[in-house]
């Protein structure tokens, strides 16, 4: 990626507050014009980035560059970035107008100008009719839309949103999430999007790092971070994932684990895998089938065998916990609600079935184990 087609670089950044260290070694390409998700549970490190980005907080160590230019020591207010916040942080005395020209004013543009980039703004974000509202007479999601035109008149290289959607209820959150996506495809400039919601994050974006304890895990476009994860962590934080640990052995150039009455789960050959090896692997709760006990799944399947312990329906899916004894865990299994017939039933608590699923949606995995997430932090 050449210089020109970057418009944030972090080198080698670290952040330390006393003993801790909340951001750990990062560097990262940002492209010009990119929806760039830094995605974590509380406490990963992202929202402090994110505000190392913004100038509010001061690497400990190496270089944040704004479109080819060191901003280290740049304050907030000489960055060609503008912030958007969970809270909104909209001033209630004045009215919607007012608040998205208040940036504009201190600027000293002349009157004509700031009143069609105003005009302009509340266009893109649907609420030229409302420029005379005051934010308590809006709700909360017309709220957010002025602090994206209060962001955006500005006019900045960067946009920064720091879960701009958490205080918002589901279904309006999930409805922001479009405009969003279509108003950066409108303005055309860069978003960074901080957000701990993996369904937000694979929404809207082109691309996203997952970032866990300070560092990232793994950068890619969605479709590269859901079906084929680098790591443990990001296999369980992005959707849901079932974990299989064991010995390979050698069948005809393959891998594959086995126990008593027909169990397998085929793994292909990983790279270095040698006979006995302990190889640990990944597979979506969507990917599996439950079928009857006297089925019989095709050898080439992979196959084990539980106890359905708990079905929970959600509409278009049900979802299954299956014991799977010979593992010592528990499997989740999603399978679609399509009726093939009237008399067709759920499964129910306490009925044995069977387990398969086709090697092509097992992911291998590094080893080690499964990072914790923690808790409320920076």
């Amino acid at each position: 990626m050449t210089s020109d087609e970057v418009a944030i670089r972090l080198e080698g950044v670290t952040k330390r507050f006393g003993d801790f260290v909340a951001v750990d070694d990062i560097s990262l390409d940002i492209r010009q014009g990119e929806f760039f998700s830094l995605l974590g549970p509380s406490g990963c490190g992202k929202t402090t980035t994110l505000r190392m980005i913004a100038g509010f907080e001061d690497p400990s160590e190496g270089s944040i560059f704004l479109e080819g230019v060191d901003v280290d020591r740049l304050p907030p207010y000489r960055r060609n970035v503008n912030t958007v916040f969970q809270n909104y942080a909209l001033f209630p005395h004045l009215n919607v107008e007012k608040n998205v020209a208040f940036g504009l004013k201190r600027k000293r543009l002349p009157k004509k100008e700031i009143e069609q980039r105003v005009h302009e703004a509340l266009r893109m974000v649907e609420l030229q009719e409302r420029g005379a509202a005051k934010p308590n007479e809006l709700s909360g999601g017309m709220q957010q839309r002025v602090a994206l035109a209060r962001a955006l008149v500005n006019l900045p290289a960067v946009l920064l949103l720091d879960e701009p959607l958490g205080a918002l209820d589901l279904k309006l959150r999930r409805q922001m999430q479009l405009e969003l996506k279509h108003i950066h495809e409108d303005v055309g400039i860069t978003f960074i999007y901080v957000t701990h919601d993996q369904e937000e994050a694979l929404t809207m974006s082109d691309r996203i790092a997952v970032m866990n304890r300070g560092r990232v895990e793994q950068v890619g476009v969605p479709e590269e971070l859901y079906e084929s994860p680098a790591t443990r962590f990001v296999a369980g934080f992005i959707g849901v994932s079932n974990f299989i640990e064991g010995p390979i052995e050698r069948r005809n150039g393959g891998g594959v684990m086995r126990w008593d009455e027909g169990q397998r789960v085929i793994v292909g050959a990983p790279a270095g895998m040698s006979l006995g090896n302990e190889v640990a692997l990944s597979v979506r709760p969507e990917k599996i089938r439950l079928l009857e006990m006297h089925e019989q799944a095709p050898e080439e399947q992979c196959l084990l065998l539980g106890t359905v312990r708990d079905v929970v329906y959600l509409g278009m899916t049900t979802q299954y916990k299956v014991d799977v004894p010979v593992l010592g865990r528990q499997f989740t299994v999603l399978e679609q609600n399509v009726k093939v017939a009237s008399d067709q039933t759920l499964w129910e608590a306490g009925e044995r079935a069977q387990l398969s699923w086709h090697p092509y949606h097992n992911r291998v995995l590094p080893p080690g184990g499964e990072a914790e997430h923690t808790e409320e932090g920076v």
